[in-house]
Parts: C-alpha cells; sequence; structure tokens
C-alpha cells in the first residue's frame, strides 16, 4: 500500500512511518520541518510543507491507498488565545485541505486523528466511544476536527476517527 501521512516527523508518525516500512508498505509523510534525518528508506519520500496551507504537498495524495492524519500544534504548552488558534488552525485547516486535495471516488481510507479531549472533563467516568461530547476547548477543537475528516465520506473515502490520549512510548511521547 501507498500511505500518505501528515504530521509525519511527530513522535507518532515517526513511529508509524517504521512500522509501515517494515511491513513493505510505501510511505509519503509531509511536515514542517525543511528536511528530515529520522527515517531513510527509498520506499519513504519526505515532503516539506505547510498543511494549513493549500500547497504542492496536496499533490502527492492523488495516487495513494490511506491517509492517516496526524498532524496538530502539541497541547502541551501554555494556551494563549493565539495558541488556542494555533492548535484550533493546525487540525481543523490542515483537515480541510487534506479532504479538498482526496480525489473523488478513489477507494481511499482516512484515519484521522482526534483527542480523548472530545469527552471533557469527566474526571473518573468510564466512557465509551458513544458517549456525548464535552463542551470545553479541546472537545470542542475535536468535534470540528472529525467534522471536516468526515466531509471525505462525500468523495467516496471510508474514514475512520482516532480519538487519541496521551501517546507512551521509547524516545518521545509524554
Amino acid at each position: 500500500m501507498k500511505i500518505f501521512i501528515t504530521g509525519g516527523l511527530g513522535f507518532v508518525g515517526t513511529n508509524l512511518s517504521k512500522y509501515l516500512l517494515d511491513k513493505g508498505h510505501t510511505v509519503i509523510a509531509v511536515g514542517r520541518a525543511a528536511t528530515q534525518n529520522r527515517i531513510t528508506s527509498d520506499r519513504y519520500q519526505y515532503i516539506s510543507g505547510d498543511t494549513t496551507q493549500p500547497g504542492d504537498w496536496q499533490n502527492a495524495l492523488e495516487d495513494v491507498d490511506a491517509v492517516v492524519n496526524l498532524v496538530g500544534k502539541s497541547i502541551f504548552k501554555r494556551w494563549s488565545e493565539s495558541y488556542k488558534k494555533e492548535i484550533y488552525d493546525s487540525r481543523i485547516i490542515t483537515t480541510r485541505n487534506l479532504v479538498a486535495a482526496l480525489p473523488a471516488d478513489q477507494s481511499v481510507v482516512l484515519c484521522s486523528a482526534s483527542g480523548a479531549g472530545y469527552y471533557g472533563n469527566r474526571g473518573d467516568d468510564v466512557l465509551k466511544e458513544d458517549e456525548k461530547p464535552g463542551d470545553d476547548f479541546l472537545a470542542s477543537v475535536s468535534i470540528d476536527w472529525e467534522a471536516e475528516a468526515l466531509k471525505a465520506e462525500a468523495k467516496g473515502a471510508r474514514v475512520a476517527l482516532m480519538r487519541l490520549g496521551i501517546v507512551l512510548g521509547k524516545g518521545g511521547g509524554a
């Protein structure tokens, strides 16, 4: 399979890329860094681009089998009003640009990250996938993020929403 990953140089994106390459897949990753030196493979392509802006990076979506949308500014930073806008825009506008670039009526799977913040602060409540969303900032970001991703269904894509929590792992994560 040929898989396109936004947020390709992040902790999850880098580890996912390595895993997919080990399984014999081809990976195209897009990120904000000018270059990358983490992954070397003839089946790996890195594209430097600002995914909040339409651009040449979108051309790489023409013949992919799957897209994994992991992009987004870190939430582990002080949230000024301007930084909250960056958190929001990095997710919603990127997803909007990603969906716009997907070819119509092509069998593509879009796995789009969202966040466990979708549920809001529920303390120790046990939450299931069908719980109602919260009403705080992260919940509103997640609601809008998922809505943008689901627009890909109108183009014939199958969409899976991944409500990720804190990711732990060797060499990064929380």
